[in-house]
């Protein structure tokens, strides 16, 4: 009975191990390339240095350790308010039963050639545009600081959205489904993103939506009539319409919704593979 409890005491101890070891490989994926993971070093040094002082008797060393990370367990979420947010939205969106209630709008194969034959279009006369795809998170914030629609995905209603002399050509449309349901909406900027000099308000606000959140967003630069595409908190910028075609298709009908990084990442277009 003894070799019994001390065989399951064992196990509990290597299950306990590996979910720590799970959380922290986690975190430090989550973390990467953000300062967040300066932090998370802090926590793990002053941990060990509280163990070491355990082990050699150093009574009020000791006790300064722990001042510390009681200070830093209570700055944590205020430090990390973002990425938390994000955590727990990304454990919401795994849950079974709120999926089983809620039915994410699937986005037809007919709504994503229009919306690239009109982005192509735009692109080609030099046309600024932002282009919001809603998927399994809801951009209620986004959709009501707009003007509602609520119009089929058409062609000739984008283009006429963002002509220059439109009032709403200065924001973004949201579609979700198969149709578009705000224009002119303003999307959050995160002025922490590093981005080259040569793109502009559109292209930082569309990838902050993308960290935020899994929604799949489109760019037309108005100055170079560069088609990007921001998703995942990563940019991929000098695209033709049949490149973008393609990774609207992969990105819904193909690829699991990801969690939103922390850190961003811009690519070339060069380097989509089709």
């Amino acid at each position: 009975m003894l070799k019994f409890f001390m065989d399951r005491s064992t196990i509990m101890t290597t299950i306990d191990l590996l979910l720590v070891l799970l959380i922290l490989t986690r975190l430090f994926k989550w973390m990467r390339g953000t300062k967040g993971i300066f932090f998370i070093n802090a926590i793990i040094i002053l941990y060990l240095a509280n163990i070491a002082s355990d082990a050699l008797s150093l009574k009020y060393f000791s006790i300064l350790v722990q001042w510390i990370m009681t200070m830093l367990v209570v700055a944590l979420p205020i430090i990390f308010q973002q990425e938390l947010k994000r955590a727990i939205e990304y454990l919401g969106r795994r849950n079974p039963i709120i999926k089983w209630f809620v039915k994410t709008p699937q986005i037809a194969f007919e709504a994503i050639d229009i919306v690239v034959d009109a982005v192509d279009s735009l692109s080609k006369n030099w046309i600024g545009a932002l282009v919001v795809f809603e998927r399994e998170d809801l951009l209620t914030v986004v959709r009501d600081s707009g003007s509602h629609i609520d119009a089929k995905v058409s062609k000739i209603i984008i283009e006429q959205i963002f002509y220059p002399s439109s009032p709403l050509h200065d924001g973004a449309i949201l579609i979700k489904g198969n149709r578009i349901v705000a224009a002119g909406c303003f999307l959050p900027l995160d002025n922490q993103l590093v981005l080259p000099q040569k793109m502009g308000s559109r292209h930082r606000a569309g990838l902050s939506l993308s960290n935020q959140s899994d929604a799949l967003v489109i760019i037309v630069s108005e100055e170079t009539g560069g088609i990007s595409f921001a998703s995942n908190g990563t940019l991929k910028t000098g695209l033709n319409s049949e490149q973008l075609k393609g990774i609207l298709r992969e990105s819904i009908y193909s690829a699991e919704p990801k969690p939103a990084a922390p850190g961003s990442k811009v690519e070339s277009g060069k380097e989509v593979s089709q």
